[in-house]
């Protein structure tokens, strides 16, 4: 193992889990995830969109929080626990995505089931309360956060 994959299982063990960020680049808007929500609370990882990344770590740690607590979210959840002043929403993550976005929660999931292996995105709205998936949502919006999850109509 190397250092970044001693630290999740560490964390995993110590904690209940861990999260990974990557920032921004050329290629696509920053992100964070979690990995351990399902060893340790049989709940679905999550990973965030476009926001800063400490606020999309305080995002991840509050749901995080939450799932330790006894709260599941699921596909289509929408709620006003996490995000201060807004809701967000959650849906599943197509696994058509996973290798892209979620490297480390493959490696350190490889031994879950792959039905088992769900993740959910945590969508969040633009300043008037739309969420992308809503034609009336800012394009900068829909930029920050791919979809990941299959679209609703």
């Amino acid at each position: 193992m190397d250092a970044t994959e001693s630290k999740i299982v560490s964390d995993v063990a110590t904690v209940g889990w861990h999260m990974i960020s990557v920032p921004a680049d050329e290629h696509g808007p920053g992100f964070t995830y979690t990995i351990g929500l399902i060893k340790s609370y049989s709940h679905p990882e999550v990973i965030i969109f476009g926001l800063a990344n400490e606020v999309m770590q305080r995002v991840v740690a509050v749901v995080a929080t939450l799932v330790k607590g006894g709260r599941a979210f699921v596909n289509g959840d929408v709620t006003d626990e996490v995000l201060e002043n807004y809701v967000c929403a959650f849906r599943t993550v197509r696994r058509a995505h996973y290798e892209d976005h979620l490297g480390y929660a493959m490696w350190f999931n490889r031994t879950v089931k792959r039905e088992e292996f769900q993740t959910l995105q945590c969508v969040w709205p633009d300043r008037n309360r739309r969420f992308p998936w809503e034609s009336e949502c800012e394009e900068a919006i829909r930029r920050l956060q791919p979809a990941l999850y299959e679209e609703r109509t």
